[in-house]
């Protein structure tokens, strides 16, 4: 049977079938964004989100907003929590994956330079968009060069899309480098077409140095053989190195993200697919290192629904409104704060199955463990 195609709409454009997760929490996504300041961090969530396109054109120019935002998309059947502006912390200890934002006119910052050391020390799935690529200051080869300087510790950097401009020279889509095909975003539909010759030509050295990185660090044997006998790797033999390689942490991919004049997005598909395909499944996070409250050192808790409860206040307000990441179990009416303080939970919304506002009575504070009053708990170590 040959190997299923990684991305959604590219199982469609392939003829393919995507293969189903079981567990309980296989469905949901929690994504964190991070990158400088007007990188196009609060366009691309929204973008990602399904807002109106006429008020795209409004976020290009608040895109430097402090108010933490969280907001959840439903594709392909997965519950996606997209969460922008919070603190940096709670991001590391909440999110299943991050993505980093960088405009390619802007360049990358001290603070996110850092923080992508950690998040290599850390093993913190995480992949790049490169934004504004509509910018007439856009150069993605040359973003691709400084990301591959700056992040070069850490798993390899591979460049999965590059743009296709339209007569008019403005952003018409991407090529996909893996399977050489067009998204083309000029339809009143997105649709993805195959490349003709010239296209083929022009990709040929990007599309030359995503095998070679491909074929460095995977263990497949149908493509090292491929290229041992000088040929071209078969499509199948690609995506599926490829595809191992970004779940298991052994490459980080980029791909490009940008705006056209009629309000259009492009490349919010492919990165929609990239979060639901190309990143580990979330039910094999590691859960939190937990104790009792007077320090004894409890057996790990599964990432499971019906295990017992270990969450976390991740964002907590001074009007008592607080996000919640719950790790192992589910919330009840009442909880244990810290191991020593019960707490009344008089309301909750559900961003997805284990994110969580919540309104108590009192305010909470940041990083506080929740558990339950018969069994509590208190978080020693984030494992993220």
């Amino acid at each position: 049977m040959p190997h299923e195609p990684m991305f959604g709409l590219r199982t469609q454009a392939l003829n393919g079938e995507a293969v189903p997760m079981t567990h309980p929490w296989s469905n949901d996504r929690v994504i964190g964004l991070v990158g400088p300041k007007g990188s196009g961090k609060t366009f691309l969530l929204n973008a990602l989100l399904g807002t109106d396109p006429e008020d795209l054109e409004r976020l290009v120019d608040e895109d430097r907003s402090d108010e933490p935002t969280v907001g959840v998309v439903t594709w392909r059947e997965t519950d996606i929590a997209l969460m922008d502006n919070l603190d940096q912390e709670a991001l590391l200890h909440a999110a299943d994956a991050l993505i980093f934002v960088i405009a390619s006119c802007d360049g990358v910052d001290a603070e996110t330079a850092e923080l992508w050391q950690r998040c290599a020390e850390e093993e913190i799935p995480r992949f790049v968009v490169i934004t504004k690529l509509d910018d007439e200051r856009a150069d993605m080869d040359e973003t691709v060069a400084v990301l591959r300087r700056l992040f070069s510790d850490g798993p390899e950097l591979i460049r999965l899309t590059m743009p296709v401009l339209d007569d008019d020279e403005e952003l018409a889509g991407f090529i996909d480098l893996a399977t050489t095909q067009i998204w083309n975003w000029t339809t009143p539909e997105l649709s993805i077409i195959e490349s003709d010759p010239e296209h083929v030509g022009l990709i040929a050295e990007a599309r030359e140095d995503l095998i070679s990185d491909v074929a460095m660090i995977s263990e497949d044997d149908k493509l090292t053989n491929a290229l041992m006998l000088g040929m071209q790797p078969s499509i199948d033999a690609l995506m599926s190195a490829l595809e191992e390689a970004s779940i298991n942490g052994d490459a980080q991919l980029i791909v490009g993200h940008g705006l056209r004049e009629n309000d259009v997005t492009v490349g919010t598909e492919f990165i929609l697919d990239l979060i639901v395909d190309a990143l580990p499944d979330p039910s094999l996070r590691l859960c939190p290192v937990v104790s009792s409250p007077d320090g004894t050192a409890q057996l790990p808790i599964d990432a499971d629904p019906q295990s017992p409860l270990v969450a976390e206040v991740i964002h907590a307000d001074a009007d008592a409104l607080s996000l919640v990441r719950i790790y192992s179990g589910q919330l009840s009416e009442q909880v244990m704060a810290d191991g020593n303080l019960i707490i009344t939970i008089d309301d909750e919304t559900a961003m997805t199955s284990n994110l969580v506002w919540i309104v108590t009575e009192e305010p909470l504070i940041n990083f506080m463990t929740l558990s339950s009053p018969d069994f509590p708990l208190i978080i020693q170590n984030i494992n993220v």
